[in-house]
């Protein structure tokens, strides 16, 4: 159960939302405990070439606490850290996922008690998550972007490089008379943004509402404090 940028798993429906950096901020901060990967095994095991192998997953709450892993493999994080990894991983393009993820804890030999809140940085050469979520059925699963939350083209700063649309895994962009342009699929992930090399796109968020309610839905399934 979580929510991504763009989200990995439903709360309770099949419609996922993009999460602001806020949302992450709120957890870290709040979090008892954090454990840190040193890499990222999707990009280690394919050799990935375009994204940061360091850039590994987070793990936070009590539940981390029972994780019995090398020094070489993880480490207990500091907040500042953590912070510091979300900033970079949104710097080098990848896509963070966050949510309860049962899987992840069963995977390390940790039993899930609602204490364990993961959160992974992917890209979309090497992770598993970003083609379930592309190619994933409209009835299986409904990507949307949080309410309040809008992707805007400067069409005067625009000069119809392509850029965005390359960048864009969820084709949420196209190209209009040599102008980017954004489609209803958007989920608002954030991509395009960081690859526009004119500034030409910006991600503004109206009402903060949307987020707050994603933060107690999420604080409903799983408790990091």
């Amino acid at each position: 159960i979580g929510y991504f940028i763009p989200i990995n798993k439903s709360l309770g429906t099949f419609e996922s939302r993009t999460l602001p950096v806020k949302v992450f901020t709120h957890f870290i901060e709040n979090a008892s405990n954090i454990v840190m990967l040193e890499d990222c095994p999707c990009r280690r095991i394919h050799d990935c070439q375009d994204h940061d192998h360091s850039l590994g997953c987070m793990h936070m709450g009590d539940d981390t606490l029972k994780l019995v892993l090398p020094e070489d493999v993880a480490h207990v994080a500091t907040k500042e850290e953590a912070l510091e990894r979300v900033k970079l991983a949104a710097e080098n393009g990848l896509i963070p996922l966050l949510g309860r993820a049962v899987d992840e804890a069963v995977g390390f030999g940790v039993e899930d008690t609602g204490h364990f809140l993961s959160m992974c940085f992917c890209c979309p050469c090497c992770c598993i998550d970003i083609p379930i979520l592309k190619h994933a059925s409209s009835s299986l699963l409904n990507l949307s972007k949080i309410e309040g939350l809008s992707v805007n083209v400067d069409k005067e700063l625009c000069v119809g490089c392509g850029e965005c649309i390359e960048a864009c895994v969820f084709d949420g962009m196209e190209m209009i008379d040599e102008k980017a342009n954004v489609l209803e699929r958007c989920v608002g992930c954030g991509r395009c943004e960081t690859a526009c090399p004119n500034e030409a796109i910006s991600i503004e968020i109206s009402d903060s509402r949307g987020v707050d309610e994603l933060i107690k839905a999420l604080e409903a399934h799983v408790d990091v404090t």
